[in-house]
C-alpha cells in the first residue's frame, strides 16, 4: 500500500470509532446500560488503535484492512444497539404472544405482514424463526402458516445466497486473499452441499448466515434452489411440529431420556454427515444427473418427431405450384 492510502485508511478508521464512540456515549447516557458493556467497549478503541498504527507504519495490508472492517462493524451495530434500546425492540418481539399481538393489529393484512417478517428473518432481523412460526400457527393456523413461511424464507434465502455470492466472496478475498479462498474452497469442497442441507434441517442454527456461507462456497444457484426446496418445508414443518409436539415433552421425568435420544440423533447426524459427505453429495448428484438426463432425453425425442414429421424445402410435394 502506497503512504497515501495507508494516510486514508487511517482517517477512515478514526472517522468509524468517532462515530461508535459518540453512539455509544449517547446510548449510555440516555439508557441504562450494564456497567461492564460500557468498559468493554471503551477498552476495545486501545487494540484496535495500536493495530491501526502497526498496520499503517509496517505497511501490513491485511492488518489494516481487519481494522477497517472491525471499526465498520461496531459502528454500524452501536447504532443498531441505540435504535434497539430507543424503540425498545427487544421486549416488542421476544416472545410468540408479542409477535402475535403485532400481527393480528394488521387484520386482513396480517399474512403479507408475515411473509415480510420470514423474509427480513433470514436476511436482516435476527429474530428466531421458531419464534415467529409459532406466532404464526397460533395466529394462522399450520398450513397457512406453512404457505407463509415457505414462500417468505424462500425469497429470503436467495437473496442472501446472492449477497454471499456477490459481495461475500469478494469480502473473504479482500480480508484473507486469494489463496485462503482457494484453499478455503478445497477444503469445503464435497462437504459443503450435505453439510449445509443437514444446517438447513435444524431451527437453530442462523438462516441468514448459513445462505450467505453457501453464497461464498462454489455452489450453483440451481443447487442452493434445489436445497431449500427440500430443506425449507421441512425445516417449517420440524418447528410447527415442535411447537405442537415438542412443547408436550416434559424436561423432567420421563421427558429426560426423550430429549437426550433426540439430542443424540441431531449429534450422530451431524457426525455422519461429516464423514460421507463425499460419499452422499456424490450420490445425490448422480441422483439430480439421471432426472435431469431424463429430460434432456424425452426433449431430444419429442425434438426428433417434430423434425421427422415436418416436410424438408427440398421436398417435391412442398414446392409452392
Amino acid at each position: 500500500m502506497t503512504l497515501r492510502s495507508r494516510c486514508v485508511s487511517l482517517i477512515i478508521i478514526f472517522s468509524l470509532l468517532i462515530v461508535c464512540n459518540v453512539t455509544l456515549l449517547y446510548t449510555f447516557a440516555n439508557f441504562d446500560v450494564n456497567y461492564y458493556v460500557k468498559v468493554i467497549s471503551m477498552i476495545l478503541n486501545l487494540p484496535i488503535l495500536a493495530l491501526s498504527f502497526f498496520g499503517a507504519i509496517g505497511n501490513y495490508q491485511q492488518c489494516i484492512r481487519w481494522m477497517l472492517s472491525a471499526c465498520a462493524i461496531l459502528a454500524f451495530a452501536s447504532i443498531c444497539y441505540y435504535v434497539i434500546l430507543k424503540y425498545d425492540l427487544m421486549t416488542k418481539f421476544n416472545s410468540t404472544d408479542k409477535i402475535q399481538t403485532f400481527l393480528s393489529k394488521y387484520g386482513a393484512y396480517a399474512g403479507i405482514i408475515f411473509i415480510i417478517m420470514q423474509f427480513l428473518q433470514v436476511t436482516s432481523i435476527p429474530l428466531p424463526a421458531a419464534l415467529t412460526t409459532m406466532a404464526g400457527v397460533a395466529l394462522f393456523g399450520f398450513w397457512p402458516t406453512f404457505l407463509y413461511s415457505v414462500v417468505g424464507m424462500m425469497i429470503g434465502s436467495m437473496l442472501a445466497f446472492y449477497l454471499g455470492r456477490k459481495f461475500g466472496v469478494k469480502l473473504i478475498i479482500w480480508l484473507f486473499g486469494k489463496n485462503a479462498y482457494n484453499k478455503y474452497i478445497k477444503i469445503t469442497q464435497g462437504k459443503d452441499k450435505v453439510v449445509l442441507t443437514l444446517m438447513f434441517l435444524f431451527p437453530f442454527f442462523p438462516d441468514d448466515l448459513l445462505c450467505i456461507v453457501a453464497g461464498i462456497t462454489d455452489m450453483k444457484y440451481w443447487q442452493f434452489f434445489i436445497i431449500m426446496l427440500i430443506t425449507r418445508p421441512l425445516n417449517i414443518l420440524i418447528m410447527e411440529g415442535a411447537f405442537k409436539g415438542f412443547s408436550a415433552i416434559p424436561l423432567t421425568g420421563y421427558g429426560i431420556p426423550i430429549w437426550i435420544a433426540i439430542i443424540f440423533i441431531a449429534l450422530v447426524a451431524v457426525v455422519l454427515a461429516f464423514k460421507f459427505s463425499s460419499k452422499l453429495e456424490s450420490t445425490l448428484m448422480s441422483f439430480f444427473n439421471k432426472i435431469s438426463s431424463k429430460f434432456t432425453r424425452k426433449e431430444k425425442v419429442e425434438n426428433e418427431k417434430i423434425y421427422s414429421k415436418s416436410k424438408s424445402c427440398y421436398d417435391k410435394s412442398n414446392i409452392i405450384k
